[in-house]
């Protein structure tokens, strides 16, 4: 485009210095005065960017978010309590003594068999525990297992309103030997005794309902506290 423009300068100088010597130069020079002009005016304005191409320009491009990973929380598993497990039953035989010697003695009583209920294991107790192994078929050894356990509790279950010799046998378990000073051996299982039999279900795991059956004897008698 300059080029060109300087061309025309030229060309119009020229024709002055002839002194526009005809009509046919002169409006030569007019035609080329107008051509100049033209191209001074176009080579003089730039474009001008429309006002949606300036805010294109100008309003910076949204950045898109960047996800960021977090991290998943780790769930911390809660802690299970063990389930209680009750012991086997124990062995006893003449010459032990205490709480499961009572209850031997009044479950005994409560199988028919007359004797003195002192916690002793002595020679007569140990003569009736002899004789029940010989009627229940078992070998008469006059050593209480777990075979002659089982059936010495073998019995109705014991609940709230029993009394007699098997009632004793769990009140004197639950008092001398777990500590609930609150149950009078006394043979009548009534609110107190039901109560603390609830509770020591529950401390070990049984079945909370006042029932003394062949799983809550075998707790009363194997536990040790």
């Amino acid at each position: 485009m300059k080029a060109k423009l300087i061309v025309l300068i030229l060309a119009a100088l020229a024709l002055t210095a002839c002194g526009q010597a005809d009509r046919e130069a002169q409006a030569t020079s007019v035609t080329m005065a107008v051509q100049l002009t033209t191209i001074a005016n176009e080579d003089s304005v730039e474009p001008t960017a429309t006002p949606t191409e300036l805010a294109e320009a100008t309003v910076p491009a949204t950045l898109e978010p960047t996800a960021t990973s977090e991290p998943t929380p780790t769930e911390t598993p809660e802690p299970t309590a063990t389930p209680y497990v009750v012991p086997d039953w124990p062995l006893f035989r003449n010459g032990d003594e205490g709480p499961e010697v009572y209850a031997i003695q009044w479950l005994l009583r409560a199988h028919g068999y007359y004797l003195g209920v002192d916690g002793q294991f002595g020679p007569e107790t140990r003569g009736r525990v002899i004789a029940f192994q010989g009627a229940e078929g078992l070998a008469a050894d006059g050593v209480v297992g777990p075979d002659t356990w089982a059936a010495l509790v073998d019995i109705p279950l014991v609940n709230e309103n029993d009394s007699g010799p098997a009632v004793r046998a769990v009140q004197r378990l639950l008092n001398e030997k777990f500590g609930y000073n609150s149950v009078a051996v006394d043979g009548d299982f009534g609110p107190i005794t039901d109560d603390t039999v609830r509770d020591f279900q529950a401390a070990y795991d049984l079945v909370v309902d006042g029932l003394v059956g062949p799983e809550t004897w075998q707790a009363l008698i194997a536990i040790q506290p």
